[in-house]
């Protein structure tokens, strides 16, 4: 069990695992989530052992533990580039986003996961831009992106 475990982060409504037999459960994030369950939480929301996947290998609710680097902020990251092209590469990124979520990553309310920094940084590159991009600042943390989850 991991002793940093923040609780308080957990999405409410995010999907908890009690299966203490499934094989993959100590890599987990729904298991994880579910052992550090504070007792002041009365209800959650989690899997019936009934709709336990047989094959665990390929459980369509794993979520891994792993944590995450994100990247908050991308105000820094044109300082070092020709003003021209710092324009150009704003806009481009600003079409990725609705406007309010492209805000709220500006302004260090929405971190980038992994997949995202890597579409900014192919947008740098196809631009000719030489280095890769840097964001403001980076913090580890677990996905809890719920996009995969079946039905």
């Amino acid at each position: 069990m991991k002793d940093d475990f923040n609780y308080q982060s957990v999405p409410l409504n995010y999907l908890h695992c009690f299966n203490g037999k499934c094989p993959r459960r100590n890599e987990c994030l729904r298991h994880l989530v579910a052992l550090h369950a504070p007792e002041s939480v009365v209800a959650v929301k989690a899997l019936n052992p009934a709709a336990y996947p047989k094959d665990t290998a390929s459980c369509p609710y794993f979520r891994s533990n792993r944590k995450l680097r994100l990247a908050w902020g991308i105000d820094a990251m044109f300082d070092k580039i020709p003003y021209t092209l710092a324009l150009d590469l704003k806009s481009r990124i600003r079409r990725i986003y609705s406007k309010s979520t492209y805000y709220r990553i500006l302004y260090q309310e929405r971190p980038l996961p992994p997949g995202e920094q890597e579409e900014i940084a192919r947008i740098f590159a196809h631009n000719g831009v030489g280095i890769a991009p840097e964001f403001d600042r980076y913090t580890e943390g677990y996905d809890w992106d719920e996009h995969l989850l079946p039905g």
